[in-house]
């Protein structure tokens, strides 16, 4: 098959899946996964995709991925940063948690730790955490959003403002690679998590090395309101930048 053409395929799956990896693109048009890479990398050199670790996704600012494509994207920098959070947390401390794939696997990762307080609105998170019969799990109260199964509204953020946690950890949709600047795909996930940033006295974010350089639409915090970024080696040299400048702890694992 002749390139033209086949790029022509990936931009239609592209569009028509939101994301693709890379192994269901090779399957679908019989080339190898060496091949679909390069073929993934020009067309993101050309404005016409964008590269995303095992595939590719729509190039857009206001639409995220579906829930169940981000469950499984970078599963595994998720898994090595949820250990290391749960190993940095010390026992019987107050944690805000927020919505996200990547805290829904933190949370498995706190049940090794004793005697946690968890305020948080990411209904699969609560229902992973509620498991530990020593954990005091608060659910906030709000509309489920059926595309996060999390909890958001203007009842949330009141939930949310009854306490004072010793943490926030949060993830976040994107990190800009100029300033360092978070930012987001829905206004209504980010008031929930900035309320949480406002009422905790240490904000830990995690973020595989995916997010680094994503746009998004909505901002959600400048760099330097968060104390402890956890990530996936090898970190990129901007990002390390941007960390030493703002004055963020950066854990690589």
């Amino acid at each position: 098959m002749k390139q033209n053409k086949r790029h022509d395929i990936i931009l239609y799956a592209v569009m028509r899946n939101g994301y693709i990896s890379i192994k269901a693109l090779s399957d679908e048009l019989g080339v190898s996964e060496q091949t679909i890479r390069r073929d993934l990398d020009f067309l993101d050199r050309n404005g016409m995709l964008e590269r995303r670790p095992g595939g590719a996704s729509v190039r857009t600012t206001i639409l995220n991925r579906s829930y169940e494509d981000r469950r499984i994207e970078e599963i595994n920098d998720k898994e090595r940063i949820a250990r290391a959070i749960a190993e940095y947390l010390p026992d019987y401390c107050s944690v805000f948690l927020t919505l996200g794939t990547t805290t829904e696997v933190i949370a498995n990762a706190l049940l090794e730790r004793t005697g946690l307080m968890i305020v948080t609105n990411n209904v699969v998170a609560a229902l992973t955490l509620n498991k530990k019969s020593d954990f005091e799990v608060v659910l906030t109260s709000g509309y489920m959003r059926k595309s996060s199964h999390g909890l958001v509204g203007a009842s949330t953020i009141a939930s949310v403002e009854g306490f004072q946690c010793d943490f926030l950890v949060t993830s976040t949709g994107g990190i800009n690679e100029d300033n360092g600047y978070l930012v987001d795909f829905h206004n209504a996930d980010v008031s929930v998590a900035q309320a949480m940033m406002k009422n905790s006295k240490k904000t830990i974010l995690a973020a595989s090395r995916g997010k680094f350089g994503r746009h998004a639409v909505i901002r959600f915090a400048p760099m330097e309101n968060i104390d402890v970024l956890v990530t996936c080696t090898p970190v990129p040299e901007r990002l390390v930048e941007l960390t030493h400048e703002r004055n963020v702890e950066l854990i690589s694992c």
